[in-house]
């Protein structure tokens, strides 16, 4: 299953970024600006196809997309006879709506798949029952406390160390106390009540705390929506993914952050779970969930996953969406055109800033990845 989850977040994250594309390509036709080219994928071309004056293709990388929409490049050279249909031609109304359209449409994605999860799968409460969800397969290298100690999804703790359980917080407390010691744990599997014993890890992976940690995973009290209240709840949820994700980005260059960052990649401090990550991250994070049947938590990764792309491309700065937004509104505040080829070492110390980040916490998600989903 894990390898299916990495391949279905794999396919949905490619549906996301055609998506995007398609939002400005449709967007665009409407408005009667010529589109050139539809492409997912950068690098060499693999296939493509003509169908009138626009070519369609997949390339080898599927690390994004782009549509080239007439005019958009400062340096091209404009026909006289489409003049009056490149991206600089049409009103500032249609032009807004084309460069927002591709982040639309991930705040879409974003809505119909929580809405899905909200309704078909149901929301997690804050109530944990004794019922064991997940089980960590490994910790640091070797079998996990919960592993060798014959636990199983399904279990529910019946007692800790003698002491009897009838909430999860009762056994988190009592395992919490007893790092690097043995414990004994009484489950109930399927009527049967099992006593095994195991020594704890003297720390959490996931957040770097130096507790008693057995590896295992809470079941939590679902409830189900109706079709309005889920689409109600989802469009809550995408407002808050937004806000959450434009306090990421803020966190993510936060000089503490950046210096952990960097501690990090010299192999000075762990890697936990709240660190930022790549799509790399993500996917094995994915692949794991997959891999122990959340398939609500699994989805629910894809559309925040998206509400987070949806955001950060409407970031003020050149060349993303947002960059040419804000171009587009100081051109109507001050009344007079913007050369966008003044903003070329603008947009090359965007790239520059934001790869250099990216290729980093790849370095970090191959070499060191983040701590595995109990799974």
């Amino acid at each position: 299953m894990t390898t299916l989850g990495i391949f279905v977040f794999v396919a949905a994250i490619l549906m996301s970024i055609g998506l995007h594309e398609f939002g400005h390509f449709i967007t665009a036709k409407e408005f009667g600006i010529k589109v050139e080219q539809f492409f997912i994928g950068f690098g060499p071309r693999l296939w493509s196809v003509r169908r009138g004056e626009t070519e369609y293709g997949v390339k080898a990388l599927p690390v994004g997309g782009y549509v080239r929409i007439a005019g958009m490049n400062p340096f091209e050279e404009i026909a006289p006879e489409d003049a009056s249909r490149v991206f600089k031609a049409k009103k500032p109304w249609q032009r807004a709506i084309v460069l927002s359209a591709g982040s639309f449409t991930h705040f879409i994605i974003g809505l119909v798949i929580i809405a899905f999860v909200m309704g078909i799968v149901g929301s997690p409460t804050d109530h944990p029952t004794t019922t064991i969800s997940s089980i960590q397969g490994a910790f640091d290298g070797h079998p996990s406390p919960a592993q060798d100690a014959g636990l199983r999804p399904g279990d529910m703790l019946a007692a800790v160390n003698g002491h009897r359980i009838t909430q999860w917080q009762q056994a988190v407390d009592i395992l919490h106390r007893f790092g690097g010691k043995r414990v004994q744990i009484t489950v109930n599997r399927k009527g049967t009540l099992i006593t095994t014993s195991t020594v704890l890890a003297d720390h959490n992976p996931q957040t770097g705390k130096k507790v008693g940690f057995l590896g295992i995973g809470p079941t939590f009290l679902q409830k189900h929506y109706g079709p309005l209240q889920s689409i109600t709840k989802a469009g809550h949820d995408v407002g808050a993914g937004m806000l959450g994700s434009l306090e990421a980005i803020g966190h993510l260059f936060e000089p503490s952050t950046l210096g952990r960052i960097f501690s990090q990649a010299a192999g000075r401090q762990p890697r936990t779970a709240e660190d930022p990550t790549t799509v790399v991250g993500l996917t094995s994070q994915a692949g794991g969930l997959l891999g122990h049947g959340d398939i609500g938590a699994f989805f629910l990764l894809i559309a925040y996953f998206n509400i987070f792309i949806g955001v950060a491309n409407l970031l003020p700065l050149p060349p993303l969406d947002g960059g040419h937004l804000a171009v587009l509104a100081y051109e109507k505040i001050r009344g007079r055109e913007v050369d966008m080829r003044r903003l070329v070492p603008i947009t090359v110390t965007v790239i520059s800033v934001f790869g250099s980040l990216f290729l980093l916490l790849l370095y970090l998600d191959i070499v060191r990845p983040l701590p595995a989903i109990p799974g």
